[in-house]
């Protein structure tokens, strides 16, 4: 932050009157490398990126990746605050929450194509193997949860190791990445 102020005052420009309102989480650390894969992953707690290295997690700054397609970017933004309008309304509203989570975890949603279609021109634009995040929660058991298959093409997905605390799932056939139910998992 100082480094940048200081580059303000180079150019001639003073911000007397910055105030630092809340502090991006993830805004310290951004993908500096090209990854060897991505994934599309929001949570309604982000306000990063929504395009995640698979080495590291660390955000994609869309700005980068893609600047030669700034309308692909900003459907990925519009998708990011759909995506994350329906977790909020499934952590948060009795009224809403079923179908709110019905948007983010099953694969027959328009979110769900809308993100999958963006995660396909992605791929496309940028060569590197990009995946889609499809949320899980609910669940009958821990047994059940792990013997799930991916609901794309139906084959085995289970990772022998869970992927930054967060990915239990992942299917290289479809490119998508999904959890264990929040609720089940120990």
């Amino acid at each position: 932050m100082d480094k940048a102020l200081e580059k303000v005052e180079d150019l001639g420009l003073w911000l007397d009157n910055l105030q630092i309102i809340a502090e991006d989480l993830n805004a310290e650390i951004t993908c500096t490398e090209k990854p060897s894969w991505q994934m599309l992953y929001t949570s309604f707690v982000q306000s990063c990126s929504p395009l995640h290295s698979g080495d590291t997690l660390a955000p994609i700054p869309l700005y980068k990746q893609l600047k030669d397609v700034p309308h692909l970017a900003k459907d990925i933004i519009k998708w990011q605050e759909n995506w994350q309008a329906y977790d909020q309304l499934q952590m948060n509203a009795a009224a809403l929450e079923k179908l709110a989570l019905a948007e983010i975890s099953n694969v027959d949603t328009r979110l769900f194509k809308h993100g999958y279609a963006l995660r396909q021109q992605i791929e496309e634009v940028s060569g590197i193997p990009t995946y889609y995040y499809l949320y899980r929660v609910g669940g009958e058991d821990l047994v059940t949860e792990e013997n799930r298959h991916c609901p794309l093409c139906q084959k085995p997905w289970k990772l022998q190791q869970n992927l930054f605390g967060v990915f239990d799932f992942k299917c290289d056939h479809c490119r998508l990445l999904s959890n264990i139910a929040w609720d089940v998992q120990s």
